[in-house]
């Protein structure tokens, strides 16, 4: 069975965002695996900080978690919940089963913060684009709409799709159960695709001054459900000083951002 990762953190964007996965779970038969990371409680002395390992903490968190495993399994019957509690990061724990091949799919909250803090801080989501194999869904804390019918894929026309990429993006689409487009950006600085596609498919070209404000306006004008974009593994270097488009559109848009590793 196919199996769903849902990152919970008892946030209203977490609520939202384990909503959202349970669809997708029914859609596609697949069991979900509610994952909570823990945080070891902190004492201040005057000799610095000391990490205490709380066992009555623990147990409180394993409580909220089975609650949640027990009112979504009565809710949606036909859904298999899992949990798991682990000191891992998310991170962490999505690289190591994603290399295992044991989960298909990872979906994640963002919660709604000022522009100045998604700057500083940016989130766990958009910091994981480019980082792991498995894909990665970026839910809004405030995108209610949880029915996924269209995806837009948006493409670069200076590389072609491998028969890898192609075969990951069609069974993701699959997964979900959704229709696809696929769309390029035209800038300014930019030949036109249509006069040289070499994709096997069709593609959609929209013009506009630059890739964010394309791909938002495409996705309103289309009712797209979702917008899924192809990220690159980044070094250090560039994560640290360039800010890149997959990480502006997670933070900016109004619906959910599918990020497929190249």
């Amino acid at each position: 069975m196919k199996t769903i990762l849902v990152g919970v953190d008892f946030t209203k964007s977490s609520e939202n965002t384990v909503n959202y996965a349970i669809e997708i779970a029914k859609r596609s038969e697949a069991k979900i695996l509610l994952f909570h990371a823990l945080t070891a409680p902190v004492i201040h002395t005057t000799s610095g900080l000391i990490f205490v390992d709380s066992e009555s903490l623990i147990k409180a968190e394993e409580k909220r978690m089975k609650d949640l495993q027990a009112q979504l399994s009565k809710k949606h019957p036909k859904v298999k919940v899992d949990i798991e509690l682990t000191y891992d990061s998310i991170r962490e724990k999505v690289e190591k089963l994603s290399k295992k091949n044991k989960i298909s799919l990872a979906v994640l909250g963002l919660e709604t913060k000022s522009k100045i803090s998604k700057f500083i801080y940016g989130t766990t989501s958009a910091d994981l684009t480019g980082k792991i194999d498995c894909p990665i869904i970026t839910v809004p804390e405030k995108y209610k709409h949880h029915d996924i019918k269209k995806i837009l894929i948006a493409i670069d026309n200076k590389e072609n799709i491998s028969s890898g990429l192609s075969k990951r993006i069609h069974s993701t689409i699959d997964f979900i159960g959704a229709v696809a487009e696929y769309v390029h950006i035209k800038t300014e600085d930019e030949l036109e695709l249509g006069e040289k596609n070499r994709h096997p498919f069709p593609v959609t070209n929209v013009k506009s001054s630059d890739f964010q404000t394309g791909i938002t306006y495409y996705a309103k004008k289309s009712k797209a459900d979702a917008i899924m974009l192809i990220s690159h593994n980044y070094s250090a270097f560039h994560n640290l000083f360039i800010d890149s488009n997959s990480k502006k559109i997670i933070l900016s848009s109004n619906i959910p951002v599918i990020s497929i590793h190249k």
